[in-house]
């Protein structure tokens, strides 16, 4: 048996009951606020501590006295960077993101990807097709040149399955540049099987995507298309982006 002690513990992550695409919206909210969310929300805490009279009297008992609003101090603010890339320059926008950009530009360094490795189970025969097809026909935009891949199917979504399965196909072939494995759901066992398999046993860059993260709207699945595809550029030793340094 362990026992934790509580006030020492922290959540990380969520279970699979958890993993609902409405609670993952909102811890997301809860993260990526902005200075000015975060802000009002303090104040917030402030002032319904002053207006509580159980917690003021709490205070008063300390000795303890809380303004209603933040200290303030003068702040340091640092030029935006320009973000460079094969053909054009461009700043930011506010939210210091440029997703955008990198999806519809060419990146400073595009590496081809004409030998892959796609593994899936039979069941997924279609979502990978409409994978492979939004891959090919988005990758252009991006600069970067992806043939078709080697395809296995997998008769069922065993661990034992897909690692025979890659390392059998690993073999035959004299140079595989990825691996991309569809899993039916997010499982951290499956995960650590396969990039266990790619990192240490028969080295190969390698991209394992969810098919929950795939399903939806056309739209959705080009929108982590174009993502995955920048993983990929990067993992095959490609450059994205970059920034001035000057000296």
């Amino acid at each position: 048996m362990v026992i934790l002690v509580p006030e020492l513990t922290f959540l990380t992550g969520l279970s699979n009951l958890q993993r609902s695409s409405r609670t993952v919206k909102e811890v997301m909210w809860e993260m990526l606020q902005s200075p000015q969310q975060h802000y009002q929300r303090l104040t917030g805490l402030l002032r319904r501590i002053r207006d509580t009279p159980e917690a003021s009297q709490e205070l008063q008992r300390w000795g303890l006295h809380l303004d209603v609003d933040i200290h303030r101090t003068q702040g340091h603010i640092l030029p935006t960077e320009r973000i460079n890339l094969r053909h054009r320059s461009f700043f930011p926008d506010e939210e210091l993101s440029w997703h955008r950009e990198a999806t519809k530009e060419v990146p400073i360094l595009a590496i081809p990807m004409n030998s892959w490795l796609l593994v899936y189970p039979k069941r997924l025969q279609q979502l990978a097709k409409d994978l492979v097809a939004a891959v090919r026909s988005t990758c252009g935009a991006m600069g970067m040149q992806v043939g078709l891949p080697t395809v296995q199917e997998l008769w069922d979504d065993r661990i034992e399955s897909y690692v025979k399965s890659i390392r059998s196909s690993l073999g035959s072939q004299e140079k595989v540049q990825l691996l991309l494995c569809i899993i039916p759901r997010n499982r951290d066992d499956l995960y650590g099987a396969i990039k266990k398999l790619c990192c240490v046993q028969t080295p190969v860059p390698s991209q394992v995507i969810s098919a929950q993260s795939l399903m939806g709207h056309p739209g959705k699945i080009r929108s982590v298309v174009q993502k995955v595809l920048l993983q990929i550029n990067c993992k095959l030793g490609g450059q994205l982006w970059g920034v001035d340094i000057p000296l």
